[in-house]
Order: C-alpha cells, then structure tokens, then sequence
C-alpha cells in the first residue's frame, strides 16, 4: 500500500492582523478540503457550511499578491501547484454571509435594507409579499431601514403582506 505524498502548504485569513498556519497535506487532498484545514486551524466557520462555502479561496503570489478566488476547489492541491503562476502559499476571503430563512446570501454591503436583502438573487423574495424579521422576534424590521449584516447573521421573512398593501 503507497503513501500519499505530502506538500507543504501555508495558508491564512485575509483580515488584518491574522497570522499563517503551515502545514503538510495529502497532495491528492482537494483544494476544498486545504480550505477546510486552514479554516480549522484558523478558528474560523466556513458560511454556511465546509462542504459549500460562501466563503472564498485564493492562490498567494509574492506573499502579498491575491489572486482571483479559486473556481474549482474539486481538483487536488498536488495538481494545482503544479499549473503555473502558482504557489503553496493560499487564503481564505471571509464573506458577509447571512440567511433569510434557508436561504443563504452574501451581503452587498456591511448594512442593507430589507428591501434589499430580499431582492438579492439568491434570496429572491418579493418585498410586497414578505416581511423581513430577525429570528425569533415577532417585530417586522422596517422596509427601506438598513440594519447591519454580521458574518453569520440569520433572518426570518413570513409571507404576509404586509408591505405593498
């Protein structure tokens, strides 16, 4: 039975202020699951769960260079080194991610009205139609007030009409 070879990677968060881990994994590993390791190493959730992330992946150039977020994180981090222009050194983009009922979303900016947070894509609910709560409360929050969106932050919208009628 052979061994998985292991690679060396280096992986943070982009937040100011948070520091590298370094570690040997798999080289068959999926870039996913490297995002998964740094992630725990990191103390941080992956939104809204570490099989599907919001959050976002990227390749470190020159220690300081961002490249654009990893589309495929399916394919295994041995592969991935090897394509050019790319290193071992990697990062996580925490997002603004939040939900409204089962339905999870980024936020567009750091506060939002609910009328814009229902008209997001993937929240996609008509502002006539529903009305925006936070969880657990019975007061409806006001149509065009913006509240703030934390990481994490879950919402409840009821179909009843409320507003537009």
């Amino acid at each position: 039975m052979s061994k998985d070879t292991e690679i060396h990677v280096t992986t943070r968060i982009l937040r100011p202020g948070t520091q590298e881990n370094r570690f040997e994994i798999a080289e068959s590993a999926s870039l996913l699951e490297v995002m998964q390791e740094a992630a725990r190493r990191a103390s941080e959730t992956l939104l809204p769960n570490e099989d599907a992330p919001l959050d976002t992946f990227h390749n470190i150039q020159h220690h300081d260079d961002v490249r654009p977020a990893i589309d495929d994180l399916d394919q295994a981090v041995g592969e991935y080194v090897k394509e050019k222009h790319t290193t071992r050194d990697f990062a996580i983009t925490l997002v603004l991610a939040f939900c409204v009922n089962t339905r999870w979303a980024v936020a567009t900016a750091a506060q939002m009205s609910p009328r814009e947070i229902l008209a997001l894509p993937s929240i996609n609910l008509d502002f006539q139609s529903y009305t925006l709560y936070h969880q657990g409360s019975t007061e409806p929050l006001p149509l065009d007030t913006p509240l703030t969106i934390p990481r994490g932050l879950c919402l409840e919208a009821q179909r009843d009409g409320k507003y537009g009628r």
